[in-house]
């Protein structure tokens, strides 16, 4: 029970010091909206100001409990003088008890220990991070450390009382303030019984359940997307009225708290600067824009002192850096398109029945081109346009949480239309109701798929141990447990598999995660795949030349080859002549690999081959060459390379002899890739038995310098030497 007040303190406080900070603002820019909906946009208002404090916080290094205290302190205290008075309306009984049904259900698991996926592991991994640094710190070896994590910085205020569930019962409550969100919408337009049924419909989509009661951030995407929605119609109903001056700015937090929870909340500012726009609104859109970009900038200032990139680990190619490779936001980019599903014609009924992508939206949103009919009328324009705008980052993703920011503006749609026929939406909410129960949820969604299996008050009161139920639910907690037990405090964990972070003070790297953890995971790949060992040579002669700069340039295009090279040598005669600087375009940050003698290294050029890409040797001056060999490995058979003479900014090609030929496979490189490992400062290494060097590995870890340590679900340990 003690851990359960701390959970529901954790929460409460911190969504009581966004609404106090919220309602201090509208007091401020004299905003007087309509009971219900006055309190609930400005709590989300408030949280978007809330989290730009903690993020002050987290860049002094100022993150303490004792600060969230005096932070929520001052504000209840600053509200209940100045914040005015809060009214209430009560939405219809049967209503009420529906919710309350499902409120319990998503709160109860909320308060339970946070066990899935993302949010044990990196959600609150940082959060974690964050508050055993005091900060932020630059860690560059997680690019979910350097996304926006503005939803990240409120669960880190909970997290100070409550610890996990806390953060995770911070998302709850924005899921529980979204119905009646969207039912004061539907009062305002004149559509209550639309905006009742709507409500619920979205409250009961089990996929929002799920990632409502989870540290997870699209609900709170979700609900603020919506907000800065519902704020831009109020401003339209009147836009010359001296009591919507300031709303613009209300309109600018919401709608850049959207962007800094997550890059795909986009589309809300998008909305909002195409509406103010269209008004021609000039100060109005400058007052949306400047709030927006308060909100919003500091995240990517903060990406770009970090790792060089505003909008990482996206945009590389843009913004070149040594942290993010660009195959890797290749691949990604492909793979959430696809999910290496090859016939995506049954699209529609994954996400909303068999939640084959990541949960289920509810079978009941199977009738949303119903909602097309609502085009007739203006309030169904006026909310299919954002489901529109909304849906622009889909195809980008098309797992089924990415569809959740345009539900409340479908679900309204699809209310405006069944509301004007007698019993059709109460039907419908009813059908909902049963469907969305967790154990009918079940009967009709695949296997594997995220969705609320119980609701245990036993679990979310701690008469079930916390560390008894994650043992049984979660394969990454046993997993950090036995690294935290084996591991001494500030030894780097090299590991193939993602740790609960969240419950862990070990320092691990995520293998690809980052472009170092992909260097590694090549490094001991190349120790027993031949394919990727550099056996190719190329060599070309031609007669001596002094050369100040010597360019290997590519020329050829092929969408599937990384070019690479594992080892390069300069002659002249029989003398290896050393270069005094090498460089590389793209990726010049591991060129150095080329010339430090260990064979299971390679420079790689990390994206596809095309013209304009090179590897550039300076010589001192006078120096003669007359022979290049460059080691390369035979995954890249569509490499063609050419010597050049460069001298400034000029370089000309110039005539070489190219013979190709294969070396032997060189001997065992088992510990040269564990010394390498070694080189980055890492003494353990973490590999699951899907790995496919795991056989290798326990066969015979001597062979690799490694020591077996433990292993516990699936995972071996071994220490490096």
């Amino acid at each position: 029970m003690k851990h359960a007040i701390s959970i529901l303190f954790g929460a409460g406080f911190t969504i009581a010091t966004a609404w106090a900070i919220g309602r201090l603002a509208f007091e401020r820019l004299r905003l007087r909206l309509q009971p219900l909906e006055h309190d609930l946009l400005a709590g989300v208002t408030g949280a978007a100001l809330l989290s730009l404090l903690i993020f002050g916080l987290c860049a002094t290094g100022l993150v303490w409990t004792a600060s969230f205290v005096v932070l929520g302190a001052v504000a209840l205290l600053l509200n209940y003088r100045f914040g005015g008075k809060s009214q209430w309306v009560r939405p219809n009984l049967w209503w009420l008890l529906v919710f309350a049904v499902y409120a319990y259900v998503y709160l109860i698991n909320a308060m339970g220990p946070e066990y899935s996926p993302d949010g044990q592991t990196y959600h609150l991994g940082l959060v974690y991070r964050f508050f055993r640094e005091r900060g932020f710190y630059p860690r560059t070896t997680t690019f979910y450390a350097n996304m926006p994590l503005a939803m990240e910085m409120l669960f880190l205020d909970a997290f100070s009382f409550g610890r996990q569930s806390a953060a995770a019962t911070v998302e709850c409550c924005f899921l529980l303030a979204l119905p009646f969100l969207i039912f004061s919408y539907g009062r305002r337009i004149g559509q209550e019984a639309a905006g009742a049924g709507a409500a619920l419909l979205v409250f009961l989509s089990p996929l929002a359940g799920w990632a409502g009661s989870t540290a997870y951030n699209d609900i709170g995407l979700v609900t603020a997307g919506f907000a800065a929605f519902y704020l831009t119609e109020i401003w339209r109903e009147d836009p010359d009225s001296a009591a919507n001056r300031w709303l613009p700015v209300a309109i600018g937090l919401a709608g850049g708290f959207c962007f800094a929870i997550k890059y795909t909340g986009f589309p809300a500012m998008l909305y909002v600067i195409l509406i103010l726009l269209w008004k021609r609104r000039p100060k109005a859109l400058l007052l949306a824009c400047g709030a927006a970009a308060l909100i919003a900038l500091p995240w990517l200032v903060k990406n770009w002192i970090y790792v060089d990139n505003p909008l990482s680990p996206f945009a590389n190619r843009l913004f070149p850096n040594q942290y993010v490779h660009v195959a890797f936001e290749d691949f990604t980019r492909m793979w959430f398109r696809r999910y290496d599903i090859e016939d995506l014609r049954p699209l529609f009924w994954m996400v909303t029945v068999s939640g084959r992508l990541g949960g289920q939206l509810g079978p009941w949103f199977l009738l949303a081109p119903l909602g097309l009919i609502a085009l007739k009328w203006r309030d169904g324009r006026r909310v299919l346009l954002p489901a529109l705008i909304f849906l622009i980052p889909y195809p980008q993703n098309i797992a089924a949480r990415f569809l959740l920011p345009m539900l409340p503006f479908t679900a309204l749609a699809m209310a405006l239309v069944m509301v004007r026929v007698r019993w059709v939406l109460p039907v419908v909410i009813g059908c909902a109701a049963v469907l969305a129960w967790p154990k009918m949820t079940a009967k009709y969604e695949v296997g594997g798929n995220v969705r609320i299996t119980n609701a245990l008050w036993q679990v979310a009161l701690r008469k079930i141990p916390e560390h008894t139920f994650l043992a049984t639910h979660s394969i990454p907690w046993v997993t950090s447990q036995m690294i935290d037990a084996e591991v001494p405090l500030g030894k780097k964990v090299l590991s193939t598999s993602p740790m609960a972070d969240g419950y862990s003070k070990s320092d691990v790297m995520v293998t690809y995660q980052s472009a170092e953890g992909d260097l590694l995971q090549e490094v001991l790949t190349t120790a027993t795949d031949a394919g990727t060992m550099p056996t190719w040579k190329n060599r070309y002669t031609f007669p001596p030349r002094i050369l100040g700069r010597l360019r290997l340039a590519q020329t050829a295009t092929n969408p599937s080859d990384n070019w690479s090279i594992g080892e390069l040598k300069f002659f002249s005669g029989d003398l290896e002549v050393k270069a005094a600087k090498l460089n590389a375009k793209p990726f010049p940050w591991d060129i150095g690999l080329v010339v430090d003698g260990n064979l299971t290294t390679r420079w790689k050029s990390w994206e596809p081959i095309h013209p304009g890409m090179y590897v550039d040797a300076e010589f001192p001056p006078g120096t003669v060459i007359d022979r290049v060999e460059m080691f390369s490995s035979h995954d890249q058979s569509q490499i063609r390379v050419h010597l050049e003479h460069c001298v400034g900014v000029a370089c000309k090609p110039f005539e070489a002899k190219l013979t190709q030929s294969d070396e032997p496979q060189p001997a065992d490189l088992r510990k040269d890739a564990t010394r390498e490992v070694l080189r980055h400062g890492i003494r353990y290494f973490l590999i699951d038995d899907g790995n496919w060097l795991a056989p290798d590995i326990r066969k015979d870890p001597e062979r690799w310098n490694m020591k077996f340590i433990s292993e516990r679900a699936g995972n071996r340990l071994y220490l490096l030497y």
